[in-house]
């Protein structure tokens, strides 16, 4: 018995060269780049803490940062003053935020800490 239009199971070289390189054309154009995205938001947000200084206010932080806080904690602390901390991404290869402490509303710390793990 004969077959007629049969293909041969084995694949060439040729065919599976060409199918790897449309696999690495295609795919790449499927994925979504967050840690260029992450890494560049980190950079800007660090140019804008370098020009932070210690008194400052709420408003004069979230106006030179150009943007509230990526996180943010708030509490009265027991005589009646507001301590707030605000964080921001600045470092995205060594997993570094900087957190700005306003105790009654003007900035009294800028630190850099680790991200803590989850």
């Amino acid at each position: 018995m004969v077959l007629i239009g049969s293909t041969n199971p084995r694949r060439t070289p040729a065919g599976i060269s060409l199918l790897f390189l449309l696999l690495l054309v295609a795919l790449p154009a499927c994925t979504v780049n967050v840690r260029r995205y992450a890494f560049n938001a980190a950079l800007e947000n660090q140019k804008h803490v370098d020009k932070l200084r210690i008194g400052q206010t709420l408003s004069e932080v979230e106006r030179i940062m150009g943007k509230g806080p990526e996180r943010r904690n708030a509490h009265v602390r027991f005589d009646g003053i507001s301590i707030e901390e605000w964080s921001y991404i600045t470092d995205y290869v060594r997993h570094m935020d900087t957190t700005i402490t306003f105790v009654g509303g003007k900035v009294d710390e800028i630190r850099a800490a680790p991200w803590e793990s989850d």
